[in-house]
């Protein structure tokens, strides 16, 4: 749920889900966003908006980042990269570091740098993960070990962080089309949608988001066979 007394802080948000979720924030009432990107611009004309210059690849980046919205009550980390590669591709170690640094280092950076604003204000997290943390897709192989990587620092973060009185949720949606699920053939969601869907999670008790027919009917299947889950997946992949 957003009101005026929400202070967000998304990163990515200069373009795809990051965009549409400054926007959606906003038309729901949200008393200040802050928009953060590694360019630090943002096409949204609204006096609640303050852009942000973030790389969350860089410590000294997201302690900056943090010192500048200190009034944070909700931090969605949406940045991410997908290298789209397999690990016998010929940059497969060059790949999966840097989906490795951003996807999980990246969001630990700014789970470390943001923790100590989230808990004053009893605040919220909300990772932007993806199904594929929950199973494997030979072809994107090291995103989906980031990504599985990013699911169990969200359940230690929120370990951690509960008595504080900060909620962690993970969020974990299908194929949402924008630039980086450009190549992806299948159902795509709108991410209009998917930006919706999470604060309306936010006051619901599950900590795991599944946004999307295709996230909900895997995890439904993972909970009652995974292995043949799992075994169908890659048999179409």
């Amino acid at each position: 749920m957003t009101d005026c007394n929400t202070v967000a802080f998304v990163s990515g948000a200069n373009r795809g889900l990051g965009a549409q979720f400054v926007a959606r924030l906003l038309a729901r009432g949200a008393g200040k966003v802050y928009a953060a990107s590694r360019t630090g611009n943002v096409n949204i004309d609204d006096p609640r908006v303050i852009p942000v210059t973030l790389d969350i690849a860089d410590d000294e980046s997201a302690t900056h980042a943090a010192r500048v919205a200190g009034d944070t009550t909700l931090l969605i980390n949406n940045a991410g990269v997908n290298r789209k590669s397999a690990f016998f591709s010929p940059s497969a170690i060059e790949d999966a570091r840097a989906e490795m640094d951003v996807n999980y280092f990246g969001t630990l950076r700014m789970a470390r740098a943001f923790a100590p604003a989230l808990i004053r204000q009893r605040g919220a997290m909300v990772n932007m993960l993806s199904i594929l943390a929950r199973v494997s897709l030979p072809a994107m192989g090291s995103l989906c070990a980031s990504k599985a990587a990013e699911l169990r620092l969200s359940e230690s973060l929120r370990a951690e962080l509960a008595p504080q009185g900060v909620r962690v949720f993970a969020a974990l949606p299908g194929a949402i089309d924008t630039d980086m699920s450009r190549d992806f053939e299948g159902p795509k969601l709108d991410p209009f949608a998917v930006a919706d869907a999470v604060p309306d999670a936010l006051a619901e008790s599950a900590h795991e988001i599944y946004i999307g027919a295709m996230a909900q009917e895997l995890a439904r299947g993972l909970s009652l066979e995974r292995v043949a889950t799992q075994a169908q997946l890659l048999s179409t992949s």
